[in-house]
């Protein structure tokens, strides 16, 4: 395609993405979307630069760091990430389409990915999918510059992305996944093995994850095992039930059309599109990333957005294959379909009320990021009440939110963990125990009064914070002032 007319598909996806981002923005703020929970908990993070941290490597923690001291603490500066990450991360498969196939496929490959409900939902919260993603398009951009013209550049930049991309989710492990399926399909691909630029770009990525792994080591490998333990490996192997909900998830998270557009060309299609190099790529780095968390689901346990990344490449595959094949009008369905989705997201309790139903815990799909800030409120108002006493609290959420929402923030909170069990980062690094002395006021949704009788040497109830949200639910805790702790009770 000639230059001029690929220059307009960039500046007209670049508008299209600009005002899909301030739409967002608009959108959060307009329903006053509170802080997910884990987004509290990386803030925390975020207070001191590390390698690591107890569940995820560093690069969440690290954003939202430089994003917040660029301008403040508030929701929608921690979540600059996300505002920004995932419109980056479709102009880049912009940039993979225009590489595989035009301009013209690029421009629409984009468009579909950033109406994925995937991306309209993550788009509103700061986590490790937002920076994973961006990079998972990087490497597979400069993969294909890699393949194509074998430039050091190209090969450098394709070891760096990978390498940030380990920093951002442990899930880039999947690309190898993907590279070695392309081996399979790609004749081209296998005559690298002997291209020692190759190597380098895998020696530059492992330098650049290298840190975290030491961090990992000095830890005792806490990521390692909180990731074991939340995907239920070694406990009741063969789960059919597991599976079933992980595969009827990803309707949602692709889209409808896009995920069963996929699954057709990976199980119909999917020797003779291995045979196009255009389409061999794209393939590999979706349908094998796709089976492998099938089959983690079906064998354990499988979050629905675990698999994310196999639909950055996946949106590239079915959007080429329906404009090449002819079938625009199912990519112009799909994406269609997808914004409906978005919309109804975004305003769920707008056509909620305009229905008539009345919300519960239950039906409203925000339940888990309301309340949060008027319980915070509440227990910073005990804790100004008490000059100089620590907020203490002993479940990660709860000690979250408090950290984020108490103003100014309580940074030198204390986790009470009286089982002993290292579940999170405050139980790693913030252990009452380890600093006993002085006053707490410990916020708490299921404190045992007896115990803390026992460990601290003063107990004083000073109520109960009840945050009304729902006819059926709400958000409650008990508060005391406890002082200097003994230690733990058998």
């Amino acid at each position: 395609m000639h230059e001029p007319a690929a220059r307009r598909y960039a500046l007209t996806l670049l508008a299209l993405l600009a005002a899909l981002a301030a739409y967002r923005v608009w959108a959060a703020r307009a329903v006053g979307l509170e802080l997910f929970p884990d987004e509290a908990y990386y803030f925390g993070w975020a207070q001191t630069l590390e390698w690591g941290y107890y569940s995820k490597p560093p690069m969440v923690a690290w954003i939202i760091h430089f994003a917040t001291a660029l301008c403040g603490n508030a929701e929608p500066c921690l979540r600059l990430g996300s505002y920004l990450l995932y419109p980056a991360t479709a102009f880049v498969l912009f940039g993979v389409g225009q590489r595989l196939f035009d301009a013209r496929t690029g421009f629409w490959i984009a468009v579909a990915f950033a109406t994925l409900p995937m991306v309209a939902f993550g788009s509103w919260f700061m986590t490790t999918d937002a920076p994973l993603l961006f990079f998972w398009a990087l490497a597979l951009y400069f993969l294909i510059g890699a393949l194509e013209q074998n430039r050091w550049r190209d090969w450098l930049a394709l070891g760096l992305a990978l390498g940030l991309g380990g920093l951002s989710k442990y899930s880039m492990v999947f690309f190898g996944l993907g590279a070695l399926a392309y081996l399979a399909f790609s004749a081209e691909a296998r005559r690298q093995l002997v291209n020692p630029r190759l190597y380098a770009a895998i020696a530059l990525a492992l330098a650049v994850f290298a840190p975290n792994l030491v961090w990992n080591m000095q830890h005792q490998f806490v990521s390692v095992e909180h990731t074991a333990e939340i995907s239920h490996l070694g406990q009741d192997w063969m789960r059919p039930e597991e599976l079933a909900k992980f595969l009827g998830a990803q309707f949602a998270v692709m889209g409808p059309l896009f995920f069963a557009a996929l699954l057709h060309l990976a199980l119909r299609h999917g020797f003779s599109l291995a045979a196009d190099r255009r389409y061999a790529l794209p393939l590999a780095f979706s349908a094998p990333v796709l089976a492998a968390f099938l089959a983690l689901a079906f064998l354990a346990r499988a979050l629905p957005n675990w698999g994310a990344m196999a639909y950055v490449a996946g949106v590239v595959l079915v959007a080429a294959w329906w404009l090449r094949e002819g079938r625009q009008r199912w990519l112009y369905a799909g994406i269609a379909l997808n914004v409906a989705i978005g919309l109804g997201l975004y305003h769920y309790h707008a056509l909620a009320n305009l229905a008539g139903v009345e919300l519960t815990r239950k039906t409203d799909p925000y339940a888990r990021v309301s309340g949060w800030r008027a319980l915070g409120e509440a227990a910073g108002r005990h804790l100004a009440a008490h000059p100089g006493a620590r907020l203490l609290a002993d479940d990660r959420k709860t000690m979250a939110a408090l950290i984020y929402y108490v103003r100014p923030h309580p940074f030198d909170a204390r986790m009470y963990n009286p089982g002993g069990v290292i579940g999170d980062h405050y139980a790693l690094m913030s252990d009452v125990k380890d600093a006993p002395g002085g006053a707490f006021v410990f916020v708490s949704r299921s404190a045992d009064p007896a115990r803390l009788a026992r460990e601290f040497a003063e107990v004083r109830p000073l109520g109960r914070i009840e945050i009304p949200l729902y006819p059926d639910f709400s958000l409650s805790a008990e508060v005391y002032l406890l002082r200097d702790f003994r230690g733990y009770a058998p």
